[in-house]
């Protein structure tokens, strides 16, 4: 990925990257191993902005665990595995509030 502001390039790769199925898992993802010269986006510190383990959210299918009835992939206009708050997203690498 490369950093708007400074245009240098960062990278990022995890041993296990894993998907699982519709029916039963709604797509959860499970990611593991971290590497790289990028923060980790998916494994974040933060129990709230936590992306792996959580199930794909979209905007006919909420499955984030905001509390107050927002749905997060409606709000933000997009897919993704968003729990409350999201650090990682293919559009906005930082940490953001669903609500």
């Amino acid at each position: 990925m490369q950093q708007k502001t400074t245009g240098a390039w960062y990278s990022v790769e995890y041993w296990k990257f894993q998907i699982g199925d519709e029916a039963t898992d709604k797509y959860r993802l499970d990611v593991d191993g971290y590497s790289g010269d990028a923060p980790d986006g998916l494994q974040y510190d933060s129990g709230l902005s936590q992306h792996d383990g959580m199930m794909f959210s979209a905007y006919d299918n909420d499955n984030d665990f905001e509390s107050a009835g927002a749905n997060c992939a409606d709000s933000l206009k997009g897919g993704w595995w968003f729990n409350v708050q999201y650090s990682a997203d293919l559009e906005l690498p930082v940490l953001h509030r669903c609500a």
